[in-house]
């Protein structure tokens, strides 16, 4: 009796935040290439512990991935460090996918002040990344990012093709990351709800509640990875010198003053998601002509039918409760010298629907299902009704977020190889 109430319940739950797909799948396929998924903030993959029992990707809808795997797609979930800022984490998940030491750079950490050397990874993640098949074609990888993961993704990839001058000047010990020229490992880029052009959320001098409770978990963060809990949610913070490497056992110098000096530095996830840090970030990166580019948006809020107001929807996850009300009623007109206005105001709960639309200075165009360019973000309809962890299956309908993922996977593997 009891297994048949909880059933109920769970049925009731998931029925709360089923939610109406808007997205295409071709049903021939192109290419056999494999997905590497890259979460968002605060994020984890499959090498950590919570992975074996909360999923990020599925966290209470099922194992995604595995779902994927099934339908017979080769799905990797990388992981990056949860607070660390996009450049890092595009060291970090290029380490993963070769099978390496992390590098952060030479020119990098000396101006960020942290270890050039991160962790290393014995085995590959993805065992054919920068492989070629019989025929001596390399064997590409479609990359699929998550909110601060779609930043990251990008970055990823204009580092691969472009490479960083400073980088290649910095000494003749220069990883390969930063050489470039290997452009044609990617097939496809999807983002889910990225905060291309920074997340209104982040403004600390407009809500400093929000920034309050940034700290806040930062320094909870820090403290938990110098605790046995590390090997189940590790933030990967190590290169900053807050906590040991994996295998130095859990003794770090944790130091609050090392918080505050990586949160007020340029070289945080929390940078990054400020609008600023955005726009410095999207002149940096570069687009590559030879890649198809799609972008998923989505938005859960109301108009007021009195006041005319935006208002959080009932089915919005209630850790938004602090972010979302701030972005429908954001009031100012400009942001370290970017134009904000009223369309901003509609969000998903943390990122504003127009800002994951595309990167501002981009090419684009709606997704034509019948005109699928390279070099050009295809932008997909937006996501009514669907907050930004709706992307992770939190609470929801576990058969429509599967078929949203093997329509994601399908769409890409239909591109020509």
């Amino acid at each position: 009796m009891l297994k048949k109430i909880i059933a109920v319940l769970l049925c009731v739950i998931l029925g709360v935040s089923s939610f109406s797909l808007s997205v295409f799948a071709a049903e021939e396929k192109g290419n056999d290439y494999p997905f590497v998924f890259v979460h968002g903030l605060m994020g984890w993959g499959e090498y950590q512990g919570i992975d074996k029992f909360m999923p990020y990707w599925g966290t209470t809808s099922g194992d995604i991935p595995k779902y994927l795997e099934k339908q017979g797609y080769d799905v990797y979930t990388a992981c990056v460090g949860g607070a660390s800022s996009a450049w890092d984490r595009a060291c970090e998940l290029y380490a993963q996918l070769a099978g390496t030491t992390v590098d952060y750079g030479e020119a990098h950490s000396k101006e960020h002040g942290h270890s050039r050397y991160g962790r290393t990874y014995d085995e590959p993640l993805c065992p054919t990344f920068g492989k070629t098949d019989e025929n001596g074609d390399i064997i590409k990888i479609n990359l699929i990012g998550h909110s601060m993961g779609g930043v990251t993704v990008r970055l990823f990839a204009s580092l691969l093709e472009y490479g960083d001058p400073a980088e290649k000047k910095a000494g003749n010990d220069v990883s390969d990351f930063f050489k470039g020229g290997k452009g044609e490992y990617i097939h496809s880029i999807t983002t889910l709800s990225a905060p291309h052009n920074g997340s209104l959320a982040a403004d600390k001098d407009t809500y400093p509640i929000i920034n309050i409770m940034v700290h806040s978990f930062y320094y909870i963060w820090g403290i938990l990875d110098n605790t046995p809990l590390r090997p189940i949610w590790d933030i990967q913070m190590e290169h900053f010198g807050l906590t040991d490497y994996p295998d130095d056992g859990f003794e770090g110098d944790f130091d609050m003053e090392l918080i505050e000096t990586m949160l007020n530095s340029k070289d945080s996830a929390y940078y990054d998601l400020t609008v600023k840090g955005a726009a410095e970030a999207n002149e940096r990166i570069k687009m590559l002509d030879d890649v198809y580019y799609f972008s998923y948006s989505s938005e859960c809020v109301f108009e007021g039918p009195i006041t005319g107001n935006l208002y959080p929807e009932p089915t919005m996850n209630p850790l938004f409760l602090l972010t979302s009300p701030p972005i429908c009623s954001y009031d100012r007109d400009e942001l370290f010298g970017i134009a904000i206005d009223e369309n901003w105001r509609v969000n998903d709960g943390i990122v504003s629907t127009n800002s994951a639309h595309h990167p501002d200075g981009e090419p684009y165009k709606d997704y034509d299902d019948n005109n699928l360019e390279k070099g050009i973000w295809n932008v997909m309809p937006v996501m009514e009704s669907f907050d930004h962890t709706d992307y992770m299956g939190v609470f929801t309908n576990p058969i429509e977020i599967r078929k949203f993922y093997k329509e994601v996977c399908g769409l890409a593997a239909s591109l020509p190889a």
